[in-house]
């Protein structure tokens, strides 16, 4: 910990505080009103292989699903014409396994999405879509009632997804979409077990504009971006995460605490993007349970628990948005962690200097090591 807070101390004297540009008042002023629309979803597919016994069952027949989308058509901002005119909002969905009276049960999703265009058509576009959300619903694993269901341990895991749409519009008001992608479900080792679930699929949908734009009404070419004087950006970040292991399993009361300090340096290369290097510390307190019969007074110490890595980045920015991904190495080989870890992230602007971050961390072959819930503050460079 030393090492981060004095190379935080060098690297801060050199950054100044200003005003980001996201938080810059655009000159465009909302005077047309956002486009809405419905949106309903049938999905099918199959689970990918987790390597699990007991739900062969639900690996060896398909699934399905139907979620139902509300959201606005972003037009008239400037991050919206940064972005591609993107569209977003809220969505609920139901997914079936097959058999019906499976172990592992149907999950019910709520989420928030974000869709935006790759290519545009004439009249139809192709997009990506990210889903982010909750899961409930689930059968968890039970010591007692359910104990062959080793795939999720909680009632409540984390849900998202990633698919790439084809829209095409029919009219003013109707159009379809269809598409393929992959929906991911995890408790980030919150509860063990936690081997989560993969669920690769395609979907079809109907399109329903509440509100649609009618011709005349809809300018991209008059949005002008601003620009950006942002050149490098400085972040620290400190989290907190819960975690369980196999070994302690069957106390469905009893949690670990986890947590990480990570300083970056990034360099943004456009208002969408920045890529750079930074510095973990990370904790573990669930070591103590691989570790304890080196100890015979079972008192691990805290050097033992905790370890550095380094990682590079790249960060895509929407808004106030940002996606993280992240690979390090460790820079000591820790209990089963591997040489190699990973992140994916959320974050969050608050204020133009501060900031929420929730993150994944991986280790080995992507396997959860735990869900950092953590606040950062930037100083940023301008130009």
């Amino acid at each position: 910990m030393r090492l981060i807070f004095i190379l935080a101390a060098i690297s801060v004297t050199s950054f100044v505080q200003g005003q980001h540009p996201l938080f810059l008042k655009s000159a465009q002023t909302d005077t047309l009103r956002a486009p809405r629309f419905l949106q309903l979803n049938y999905i099918t597919g199959f689970v990918a292989p987790t390597h699990t016994t007991a739900v062969d069952a639900i690996e060896s027949n398909p699934w399905t699903g139907i979620d139902l989308k509300y959201g606005v058509q972003g037009q008239h901002k400037a991050w919206h014409a940064l972005h591609h005119y993107p569209t977003y909002g809220i969505g609920i969905g139901k997914i079936w396994f097959r058999p019906n009276n499976n172990i592992v049960g149907n999950p019910v999703t709520a989420y928030i999405f974000y869709q935006e265009p790759i290519l545009r058509f004439r009249k139809s576009k192709l997009a990506l879509e990210l889903k982010m959300g909750l899961a409930t619903n689930w059968k968890p694993y039970d010591p007692f009632s359910n104990p062959d269901q080793k795939v999720i341990g909680s009632s409540v895991t984390g849900y998202g997804g990633v698919r790439l749409n084809y829209i095409h519009p029919f009219s003013d008001r109707f159009g379809i979409s269809i598409g393929a992608g992959l929906d991911h479900f995890s408790n980030g080792r919150m509860r063990s077990p936690n081997r989560g679930l993969n669920l690769i699929g395609a979907q079809v949908a109907v399109n329903y504009n509440i509100n649609p734009i009618h011709a005349g009404e809809f300018h991209p070419q008059t949005i002008k971006a601003p620009d950006h004087p942002v050149h490098y950006e400085l972040y620290a970040v400190g989290s907190l995460g819960m975690v369980t292991t196999f070994a302690e399993m069957n106390d469905r009361n009893f949690y670990r605490l986890a947590g990480s300090f990570s300083l970056d340096a990034a360099r943004h290369y456009s208002l969408r993007g920045k890529y750079g290097v930074g510095l973990d510390w990370t904790y573990d307190e669930s070591l103590k349970v691989l570790y304890k019969n080196n100890y015979p007074s079972g008192d691990v110490p805290f050097s033992v628990l905790n370890w550095y890595g380094v990682h590079g980045s790249h960060e895509y920015m929407i808004h106030r948005w940002t996606i993280i991904t992240q690979a390090g190495v460790n820079l000591k080989q820790v209990g089963d962690k591997g040489a190699w870890y990973g992140r994916l992230g959320v974050r969050y602007d608050l204020t133009q200097s501060v900031f929420l971050r929730i993150g994944l961390r991986v280790y080995g072959s992507v396997v959860s090591d735990f869900i950092e819930w953590g606040v950062g503050y930037s100083w940023y460079r301008y130009k």
